[in-house]
């Protein structure tokens, strides 16, 4: 079965304009053959429906977050495919997050959503179909074998894997415009390239809670000029060194630096937390141009090293490439739910012959970790929580990082880890525009 949904503009929890619901029965032929009752019992799903019972310790990879737990799944054996623009969506807001958590607010808080298909790790045209593959709803029970004390601790809403493309937020390029969901930086200044003033032009992840298996690959041209002899307010004393290079991390697909594009080059990285607003990238290694870098700098510098800090906010754009296991849940404390192939991630790649080529952390690459031997998610914390266990945010791009003036102490700490930390670079990244025909969604 095949369903398509197309909405084009809404609220979650709240109106929506369906524009079109298309339903494509797949015709099969039956041969029907009378069961027993007995048989009947033995059957675990049938046809479309698909009904199953999973212990928290029937799998391997149990522990202490899936072994109090019983989890009933229902769900179907067919596709769904979304095409949606939802201007806002919060979920989990107050509550007892706000006393566990650095941030009070919601777990998740995203301004102008929009799912959609994709175009390799691009985001896909207007209209294109964002699929979900064998959807469901899954239910922890705690004390299942106790009629008096059996409660429902967490629900769950998943899929077997996601394809497709989420577009987040807006930008604003005009000077001083004020923005109008950042409440904190409302202010644009589209000329500035690093710093909290690049933030008034952005809006989107304000919070997120969840786990997100990221492969990430950035290409940034960092500029600054490096006094000898310190500084004095931004009077630099001595001779300036200029400094102007391409530096790179993971798998890039740009020919201005020199990082590769083969799976020995790709960088994956496990994110996971309640209300997080920040991404960071610690000890970052650059690999310079050293064509670019004035003359006696490049043997000094060689590959330099750089903290990167970025707000939410600039992150406009994540794909979802046959992600599996990719859920939304909430729960009152906190849950490993089982994998929806009940296999741990990397024998799941062994047993679809993709350990070699696919690009994931868990498919025999030095970024392997606890959770590849697992048949269970990585615990969702209590509340709102979404889990995106193979996501691209790739050829993340700054034509112009530009750091200013440096002193000698700054320009040593690009020499070792963690490195210069770059706060807030202003990436190219831009939300897709899903408009089309009359809606005014963007």
């Amino acid at each position: 079965m095949k369903i398509t949904i197309f909405i084009l503009s809404g609220f979650l929890f709240g109106p929506m304009t369906l524009g079109m619901l298309a339903i494509a029965p797949v015709s099969h032929a039956l041969t029907l053959q009378p069961l027993e009752e007995s048989e009947l019992r033995g059957v675990v799903a049938q046809g479309l429906i698909i009904n199953d019972k999973i212990t928290g310790t029937e799998l391997a990879g149990e522990n202490e977050y899936s072994t109090p737990f019983n989890f009933y799944r229902m769900g179907l054996d067919g596709e769904l495919e979304l095409n949606m623009n939802m201007s806002k969506i919060q979920l989990g807001c107050g509550g007892i997050n706000d006393y566990l958590a650095p941030q009070q607010g919601c777990d998740i808080d995203l301004d102008y959503v929009s799912l959609m298909g994709r175009d390799g790790s691009e985001l896909g045209d207007p209209g294109s179909l964002f699929t979900l593959t064998r959807p469901y709803i899954e239910v922890a029970v705690k004390n299942d074998d106790i009629p008096t004390l059996r409660e429902v601790v967490g629900i769950k809403i998943g899929a077997q894997k996601a394809d497709g493309g989420m577009s987040i937020g807006r930008v604003y390029d005009q000077n001083g415009i004020v923005n109008q969901e950042n409440m904190l930086n409302r202010t644009c200044d589209p000329s500035a390239t690093v710093g909290n003033t690049v933030l008034g032009c952005h809006s989107g992840v304000n919070t997120v809670s969840g786990f997100l298996g990221t492969e990430m690959s950035l290409s940034m041209r960092v500029k600054a000029t490096v006094c000898a002899g310190g500084l004095i307010g931004d009077f630099c004393l001595g001779i300036p060194i200029g400094l102007d290079a391409w530096g790179c991390i993971g798998r890039t697909a740009t020919n201005e630096d020199t990082c590769g594009t083969a799976k020995s080059d790709a960088l994956f990285i496990d994110i996971a937390g309640t209300r997080l607003n920040n991404l960071g990238l610690n000890a970052a290694q650059l690999k310079l141009n050293d064509a670019a870098v004035a003359p006696g700098l490049a043997d000094l510098l060689g590959n330099v090293y750089a903290s990167l800090d970025a707000n939410t906010r600039l992150l406009h754009k994540i794909t979802f490439e046959d992600t599996s296991d990719f859920f939304l849940s909430f729960q009152r404390e906190p849950i490993a739910y089982p994998r929806y192939s009940k296999t741990t991630p990397t024998q799941e790649f062994i047993d679809n012959g993709t350990l070699t080529t696919a690009l994931d952390a868990c498919a025999g690459t030095s970024f392997a970790s606890s959770r590849c031997d697992s048949a269970y998610s990585v615990p969702a914390n209590t509340g709102w929580w979404m889990n995106a266990p193979s996501v691209k945010l790739n050829d993340v791009y700054n034509d112009n990082a530009q750091l200013g003036n440096l002193t000698i102490g700054d320009a040593l700490s690009l020499l070792a880890t963690p490195g210069y930390k770059i706060e807030q670079a202003n990436f190219k990244l831009e939300p897709a525009q899903n408009c089309y025909g009359s809606t005014t969604f963007c």
